[in-house]
């Protein structure tokens, strides 16, 4: 066993959920659910337990359930969206990582932090700072490959790596990817 991923399931609002960068297009929600389980079902089938955060029908980007927590060690850092919208996001993760016994913080206002602008390695961890996360959020303070990257997968497969791939269009019309589809906590 991995350890535990945890996952959220799509909201019934998803097709309403936050584009920034890219232009909207219709998200069809039955598939991105299908999609979804089937994200699941390959986390689990490479070892993950799935463990899954209470729904957040009246939260359309929910399922990017990465951007509410930052985990480091037994510290569960949750954050605070900067997009006002996503901050009722952060509640049922709380209660998800307080269950697997991790310690919980909040970064708290005026700091904002989303968990998709942190990438952790090993100990050192590097945050993305933007219109999502600020100063006082950083200051307060991972392996599936989407279909859409099939020369990454290749190329993680001829290091020896064994490269998952699962289709997730429906979220990449929200500016999704997968590491955004769940959080993944080795040896819990």
């Amino acid at each position: 066993m991995n350890g535990t991923g945890l996952v959220r399931d799509p909201s019934r609002r998803l097709a309403d959920g936050i584009v920034t960068h890219i232009s909207r297009t219709r998200v069809d929600v039955a598939l991105a659910r299908t999609q979804h389980a089937a994200y699941a079902d390959a986390l689990a089938a490479s070892g993950w337990t799935i463990r899954r955060v209470p729904v957040a029908e009246d939260c359309p980007d929910s399922v990017f359930v990465e951007d509410a927590v930052v985990i480091c060690e037994d510290l569960a850092v949750l954050t605070r969206p900067g997009a006002p919208a996503r901050r009722a996001e952060v509640a049922g993760v709380a209660q998800a990582v307080r269950a697997l016994g991790l310690r919980t913080a909040y970064i708290e206002e005026p700091g904002t932090l989303d968990g998709g602008d942190i990438l952790q390695a090993g100990h050192t961890v590097y945050s993305g700072r933007g219109g999502r996360t600020n100063g006082e959020g950083i200051r307060q303070l991972r392996s599936l490959i989407a279909a859409s990257a099939p020369r990454t997968a290749e190329f993680l497969g001829d290091l020896g790596f064994t490269p998952v791939v699962v289709e997730i269009s429906e979220f990449e019309k929200l500016e999704g990817c997968v590491t955004c589809l769940s959080v993944l906590l080795p040896g819990r």
